[in-house]
């Protein structure tokens, strides 16, 4: 499968730098399969309560983003950034470390004089295994996380181009579980009140964790699709979440009729990798390197996923292309363009109804 299938041209304005205020207010791209033909509509994405029905199950990221983006200086003077990506053994960081000769060994001086980023071990591809210390003693995760919260920045995408100055803007009203380095951007439209309506409407609201990595977020590489190979991210599904899977799926073996939203290709692949068809619940936490493309067969009695509007070539635009279909979404998304749709992390949302 060309990675040329997955491209299209997006003019620079129309990448959002300003999620909308309030959240719910942004726009709504809608894509209802439930007849023949996928018919387009558009809304704001508070008329959700609108666009569902009583007993719809709706499962949301609960990750919260850190500040894991670190500024350092070299021995030599020389400036660098440090990008923590995930817990990787007692003390120990997988990070993306960025400056020219950086090796093992290196300490990398931040803006608190008494820490330091020490490079255990070079991998591959800017990445390595990296401890934080204080006074040259290491810190726990806990630690180091308390410590991110003071002098650590927010890992915004490149195309972001100003400084948040509310790092609560790049995180999920629901979010409560830290360890994301990236937002589960298609959250960042609900707010409270849009919740509690959803749940007055008789939506249930479940959540699973997946901390978003470099396996949501890292560029496509290989000319041929199916050689990608995404990076691990861990996950975890509460026992509440798999008793309504469970639920949803035995009802809809008796009625044929999905209930399940999933919202955001990180609820998705986690979904995906944790349940059978059945809704047995395989896998409860560990990590996932689940590549979604066209071609996929959904295993969970989707009625509808709520995603955002992804860069060409990526790893979420082909999860939404494998829901949908490939010309489908680039269609769509060329409507949206000349809708004036805003794109990306906090742009607009779409939402996809399957026929089922």
């Amino acid at each position: 499968m060309d990675i040329k299938l997955f491209d299209y041209d997006l003019p620079r304005e129309m990448i959002a730098q300003e999620k909308s205020d309030p959240r719910d207010d942004s726009r709504l791209f809608m894509i209802d399969m439930s007849s023949s033909n996928a018919v387009h509509s558009h809304y704001r994405f508070r008329d959700l309560p609108d666009l569902m029905d009583e007993g719809d199950l709706l499962v949301l990221n609960r990750s919260r983003v850190i500040p894991a983006r670190i500024e350092v200086t070299k021995e030599t003077g020389g400036k660098g950034e440090v990008l923590l990506l995930r817990m990787a053994g007692e003390k120990t960081w997988d990070a993306l470390v960025g400056g020219r000769r950086i090796g093992t060994g290196d300490r990398l001086t931040t803006a608190d004089p008494a820490v330091s980023v020490v490079v255990r071990e070079r991998l591959n591809e800017g990445k390595c295994k990296v401890v934080l210390e204080d006074n040259g003693v290491p810190l726990s995760h806990t630690e180091a996380l308390e410590w991110l919260r003071s002098w650590g920045l927010m890992p915004t995408p490149p195309y972001i181009k100003r400084l948040l100055e509310d790092p609560e803007e790049y995180q999920t009203v629901y979010g409560r579980v830290e360890g994301s380095v990236a937002a589960p951007t298609a959250g960042l439209h609900f707010t409270d009140e849009l919740l509690e309506n959803l749940k007055r409407k008789g939506v249930i609201i479940r959540y699973v964790v997946l901390h978003v990595g470099l396996g949501t977020f890292s560029p496509v590489k290989v000319n041929d699709v199916t050689e990608h190979i995404m990076e691990e991210e861990e996950f975890l599904i509460p026992a509440d979440t798999i008793g309504s899977i469970r639920e949803a799926v035995e009802k809809t073996k008796s009625d044929g009729k999905g209930r399940i939203w999933a919202v955001g290709t990180t609820v998705m692949r986690t979904l995906e990798t944790g349940f059978d068809r059945d809704g047995n619940c395989v896998k409860e936490t560990g990590s996932s390197g689940l590549f979604i493309t066209p071609g996929y067969d959904f295993k969970l009695p989707y009625k509808g996923f709520i995603t955002n509007f992804h860069l060409p070539r990526s790893t979420p635009l082909m999860l939404a292309s494998a829901f949908h279909d490939r010309k489908g979404i680039l269609n769509a998304y060329e409507e949206a363009k000349e809708k004036g749709y805003g794109f990306y992390s906090l742009g607009d949302s779409m939402m996809i109804r399957r026929r089922r």
